[in-house]
């Protein structure tokens, strides 16, 4: 790249905040909302936004951890995983999240008695966590922690929020001890719970706890085509630099709104623009020249990692998934599924359940299914044909 070049200012890193947060400001407006209800001492539905891989939940939520801090907040971002305790990832985070509290707010003080206790938040005790264990969390433990919080909190005239992402990683049994959790804070103090997950997490959350109805589901979609716009250009003209529109508009149609391609086409389109020397205008050869580079690591990094995660009998369910849906249909209903498997719906449910829990395909209605990832059903045509 040539010296002088301002930098490229795209971000297609997974969870990377982009320069422009464009189409997120319902979502936005929810949260601020939450917080201005509990503040002023009414209670308030917890959030939780649901959506496929990819679409900018992590982006989002991170967005509005930091606003929540901004304004006095004690809000922990967690990224639940299998296999991490949240009392860890509270321990992580702690220190980080108090030094951006008010000096001398009770809620500031209480945080730090809980960092001086042990080195960190042990809110679920020794050995419970809310990721892969079998063991149930300590639910005591975690609403007393989280409760002296937040009546710390009331009396300063703020909240507090667990922002945690990847919601749907949680054990049944585990998810249902942290709604229990939830429900009991929300009725009497400042506290809400700020998550995201896939699709199928409303219906999951319900198979762990009653009164989810207290949980307001907000869909966290694809781009609309201003938007995806927006998200391309206004980073660039903050760097002085311009987009031709059929360069923009091939970008737009290559991503079909999903925003960590948006991200990945024009970082490399604007990478192949600074090769031919100082940028102004980001053209369409620029565009066409990038595509391949851009399409190899979707199919190394997107693709490729969620096709070779699939066992056997999930292949061949995708095999047959892209055969039935041909050149044209984007949903096909599962029981061609099942038939074109010569099996029973029964039979395959798992392998389907699978499948979703993983964010492969998708469930857009009842009985219905779809690839999550705009391409992939190309990809999976292509394998099936290596393959056959």
């Amino acid at each position: 790249m040539r010296a002088g070049n301002p930098p490229n200012p795209y971000t297609p890193g997974a969870g990377d905040r982009p320069r422009a947060l464009v189409g997120r400001s319902d979502q936005l407006a929810l949260a601020e909302s939450v917080r201005s209800q509990l503040e002023a001492g009414y209670s308030a539905n917890s959030l939780v936004y649901v959506g496929l891989r990819g679409v900018g939940k992590t982006v989002l939520l991170k967005e509005i951890a930091d606003r929540l801090a901004g304004a006095g907040w004690y809000a922990p971002y967690l990224e639940l995983r299998r296999g991490l305790a949240v009392d860890s990832a509270l321990a992580s985070v702690a220190e980080r999240g108090a030094a951006h509290l008010r000096p001398g707010a009770k809620l500031t003080r209480q945080v730090g008695q809980l960092l001086r206790r042990g080195g960190g938040l042990q809110v679920l005790g020794s050995g419970g966590n809310l990721g892969a264990s079998r063991n149930l969390p300590a639910y005591d433990d975690l609403a007393r922690v989280l409760a002296s919080l937040s009546e710390a909190a009331r009396e300063d005239g703020l909240g507090v929020a667990l922002v945690v992402d990847e919601l749907q990683a949680v054990t049944i049994a585990n998810l249902g001890a942290l709604v229990h959790v939830v429900q009991d804070l929300r009725d009497r103090l400042p506290f809400a719970l700020i998550g995201a997950g896939l699709p199928h997490l409303p219906s999951y959350i319900a198979k762990a706890a009653t009164y989810t109805e207290r949980f307001r589901y907000e869909p966290t979609d694809k781009l609309h085509d201003r938007e995806a716009r927006a998200a391309v250009v206004e980073p660039a003209a903050a760097e002085g630099v311009s987009w031709n529109d059929e360069a923009l508009a091939r970008v737009v149609a290559a991503a079909d709104g999903y925003p960590y391609f948006l991200q990945l086409y024009a970082f490399e389109a604007w990478q192949e623009a600074a090769r031919s020397g100082a940028i102004e205008s980001i053209r369409l050869a620029d565009v066409q020249a990038a595509e391949p580079v851009a399409q190899r690591q979707i199919e190394a990094g997107i693709y490729g990692v969620r096709f070779e995660g699939a066992n056997q009998t999930e292949r061949r369910y995708l095999f047959a998934l892209s055969e039935i849906m041909g050149g044209a249909a984007d949903q096909v209903r599962s029981g061609d599924v099942a038939r074109a498997l010569d099996l029973k719906l029964s039979a395959v449910s798992p392998t389907r359940d699978a499948l979703i829990r993983k964010g492969i395909i998708h469930a857009p209605e009842h009985g219905v299914l779809a690839f999550s990832i705009p391409g992939f059903r190309q990809y999976i045509e292509r394998r099936r044909a290596d393959e056959g």
